[in-house]
């Protein structure tokens, strides 16, 4: 017989959006199989089911799975991005009270009875690492005899052009991490863990877009004249040879302040000149040659590190496609994570 096969790991990814996490798993190459994945929202789901006909994806509320119905799954590591908005600026701020949270508190309910589960990764908003619900997530870990680390970082530090900083934790049941404390969050990955076989992503924008965009198709992403007349001060134009673009939020399109970058479309023109002229009379016209338009969610996705394989059902909508990426998470960021934490 041949050398005995390194047992599966097996993954139940919760709140599991449009696969994200599912992604860096695989992008990671640890030797993972996704057993079961849950989420409650149905546009999500569809798009994850598209992408990932052979999972197990459920439709569920999380306080609905018990103990026994995991502990049945054989998990050993649970990823999971819980739903934010109690910790975000634009929430109410409401924490642990926030109905929200009750899933995520069921979880760390059921958490000490879980047999199987040795790893956990789990990825929020800014503002979580100073939350009560960070504080019974962490008592919880620490109950349950899991050491952990804590981080905030954006795929900036990985040298992708788009900024999207994030809290991470990530924990395990034996031995420790050679790096960092339980006290502090580090805001950078150990250098020893940049290693050589991550892919050094391009560093400008460019190279994430899409190529030969018909005209037709560039129609429906240029910026409507309303927009312009309305937001041009506030609006963040990037070039094709920028290093860098704002996050992606979920109101990208919808509303125009802070939920993302517009790009500049026409390498030829000048922004500067165009944008002089259109200050001294207001007429629009001048703005038109610089062609603005929004990233496509093609484009997110790229930057997202989404692979090239992964795509929407036909009939999602463009406004929930952006929606949908706004909610999701950074695939190459959490890849990495993945691989320091099964090291």
């Amino acid at each position: 017989m041949g050398p005995m096969r390194e047992k599966t790991i097996r993954i139940l990814e919760l709140y599991s959006g449009i696969g994200g996490m599912h992604y860096a798993s695989e992008l990671a190459n640890i030797g993972a199989d996704v057993v079961f994945s849950v989420d409650i929202n149905t546009s999500a789901n569809d798009v994850y089911r598209h992408n990932f006909k052979q999972t197990n994806q459920q439709a569920r509320n999380i306080e609905s799975l018990s103990a026994k119905e995991i502990n049945k799954l054989k998990p050993d590591l649970i990823m999971m991005s819980p739903p934010c908005q109690p910790f975000t600026r634009v929430g109410l701020k409401l924490d642990v009270k926030d109905p929200r949270c009750s899933s995520f508190l069921h979880l760390l309910d059921v958490l000490p009875q879980l047999e199987t589960v040795a790893f956990v990764l789990m990825e929020n908003v800014v503002g979580f690492e100073a939350s009560e619900m960070r504080n019974a997530f962490i008592k919880a870990l620490k109950s349950c005899g899991f050491v952990f680390r804590e981080f905030l970082l954006s795929p900036t530090s990985f040298q992708i052009p788009n900024s999207r900083n994030r809290y991470y934790a990530i924990a395990k049941k034996s031995g420790n991490f050679p790096f960092g404390t339980e006290t502090d969050i580090m805001t950078a990955i150990p250098s020893n863990y940049c290693s050589s076989d991550m892919q050094v992503p391009e560093k400008t924008l460019d190279p994430y877009l899409e190529k030969n965009l018909t005209d037709e198709k560039l129609a429906c992403y240029l910026l409507p004249d309303k927009t312009l007349l309305k937001y041009w001060r506030i609006l963040d134009v990037r070039q094709r040879t920028d290093v860098s673009s704002c996050c992606f939020t979920k109101a990208y399109t919808h509303y125009a302040e802070g939920t993302g970058s517009v790009l500049q479309h026409d390498v030829k023109e000048s922004f500067h000149k165009k944008f002089a002229e259109f200050e001294e009379d207001g007429d629009v016209t001048h703005l038109k040659p610089l062609q603005l338009r929004y990233f496509t969610p093609r484009e997110i996705a790229n930057l997202m590190g989404f692979p090239a394989q992964f795509s929407f059902p036909e009939n999602v909508s463009l406004r929930t496609r952006y929606r949908l990426l706004g909610n999701s998470l950074n695939v190459i960021v959490v890849s990495s994570l993945l691989k320091i934490l099964m090291q």
